[in-house]
């Protein structure tokens, strides 16, 4: 029996999708980076032979918890996990994303994947911010729509080759309710200078993290955006570039990539001293 532990979003699921499909006596697990540690703290590890964590990393302290007492593999494409190469098996690249990790290391064992080909590369495209393709965005509006346990089941029974007529429906409604969103979101910002003088636009936001993110740096020419999403306690933060946000993500708990990450809050929470304490502003 294997307990898949996997990230919350739509790449961690879609791994939780692939070895639903293909591996047999499989429990999941889809979570925050903060939550995996308490996770593994109280896992019964009599009930499994195997630990399969995708898209996110337990920290040291977590991991030492269970190493030598049952197998742990990693399978992740952020830059923070390269050190748990050194304690367990580790499949780590931070060129493409968890999906595609899982799909390769799926195809290793000699397991004819195929089938979920486009539906791999669609969420590769999504999750690396590639955007080549048209259906990435969609394929994440359809997974927002549809929430992590009905994506789950319905990816889980066949792969992807286009949209069905209702999904086709879903995607239409929501990309109208999405630009509806972004412009009124894009209003309601909050111009400040960080602490290294940069300039940063404060938003509270609910949904479309990364779309809203962009449309902000692209549309204001800001350096980097904070969301406050108060409803989950949960900020995103999206950057141009050639500005780095994971070490503030890093700095408060939580992970994610150079130009995207994010973490989880208190639930005492005060914007000013939030923005102070999270070394976005100066403390005077």
């Amino acid at each position: 029996m294997i307990l898949h532990i996997s990230h919350n979003d739509l790449d961690g699921v879609t791994c939780g999708v692939l070895t639903k499909r293909f591996l047999k006596d499989v429990d999941h697990t889809f979570c925050n980076y903060n939550e995996i540690d308490l996770i593994l703290e109280e896992v019964s590890l009599r009930k499994y032979d195997q630990i399969l964590i995708t898209d996110m990393s337990p920290s040291k302290r977590g991991l030492k918890e269970i190493l030598g007492e049952i197998e742990v593999l990693v399978i992740d494409h952020h830059e923070t996990s390269d050190w748990l190469t050194e304690l367990t098996p580790t499949v780590h690249d931070i060129t493409k994303c968890a999906t595609m990790l899982t799909y390769e290391w799926l195809e290793g064992q000699g397991i004819d994947v195929s089938e979920y080909k486009d539906l791999v590369e669609c969420v590769n495209d999504y999750d690396m911010w590639h955007l080549k393709r048209k259906e990435s965005l969609q394929m994440n509006m359809l997974f927002m729509k549809l929430g992590v346990e009905r994506y789950l089941e319905r990816f889980s029974r066949r792969g992807f080759n286009g949209f069905t007529e209702d999904e086709a429906l879903i995607v239409e409604l929501e990309t109208e309710r999405r630009d509806k969103y972004l412009y009124a979101a894009g209003k309601s910002i909050e111009m400040l200078k960080d602490a290294q003088g940069m300039d940063i636009a404060l938003v509270y936001a609910e949904e479309y993290n990364s779309e809203l993110g962009n449309y902000i740096i692209q549309e204001i020419g800001v350096d980097y955006v904070v969301l406050i999403n108060m409803q989950r306690r949960k900020v995103s933060l999206r950057s141009r570039k050639d500005v780095d946000v994971r070490t503030i993500a890093e700095m408060n708990g939580g992970g994610g990539h150079k130009n995207a990450a994010g973490f989880s809050l208190d639930f005492e929470f005060n914007t000013m001293d939030f923005l102070k304490n999270a070394g976005i502003l100066d403390e005077s």
